[in-house]
């Protein structure tokens, strides 16, 4: 079960963005166009369950350097922010237990020719999560999960959505509750 699980920005930013329904059970307004993404609710619903558990089962959210520079290129100061917070909780979590010599080796691996179906913002990303041991990459995109057979298999860390996460957690989560 994946406990240090690496947030893209596109995750940081759902988790800002619904935060009032994710952590305070806020209605979504109907017109939000959320309900047009293909599963954006499923995924939103799921990152809710995910930190219900989270207050007990004390997984470690992390984000890096290559998170804050895509923050800094967007150009949105909130979302800076918002970052800088989890960045503190990554520092807390990440005491300590830097990065291993084959944390650092499979992390150089991204640069290989089969991985060239990564973007280079996916692949900044990927290679900050391997360095730091995560377990697993938390998306909410639809694109990189349609290869997280092949990167496992090749880096050692799972790709995941919200929804597939959940769906590994809701097994045991009365145990976090």
């Amino acid at each position: 079960m994946p406990r240090r699980i690496f947030l893209d920005f596109c995750t940081a930013q759902t988790l800002r963005n619904y935060g009032s329904y994710i952590y305070d059970a806020e209605p979504i307004l109907d017109s939000d166009r959320i309900h047009v993404v293909t599963d954006g609710i499923a995924n939103i619903e799921a990152l809710r369950d995910i930190f219900l558990i989270n207050e007990r089962a004390m997984f470690e959210w992390i984000v890096s350097g290559g998170s804050m520079q895509e923050a800094h290129d967007k150009g949105d100061h909130g979302h800076m922010q918002w970052l800088l917070d989890i960045a503190d909780h990554s520092d807390v979590c990440l005491d300590g237990a830097g990065p291993t010599v084959e944390s650092e080796y499979l992390a150089t691996r991204l640069r290989e020719s089969k991985f060239g179906y990564l973007s280079d913002k996916d692949r900044v990303l990927l290679r900050d999560a391997i360095y730091l041991r995560c377990e697993a990459f938390l998306t909410v995109e639809r694109r990189l999960p349609r290869n997280a057979v092949h990167i496992e298999r090749e880096l050692s860390i799972r790709i995941l959505t919200p929804i597939t996460y959940w769906e590994m957690l809701r097994p045991w989560a009365a145990l976090w509750i």
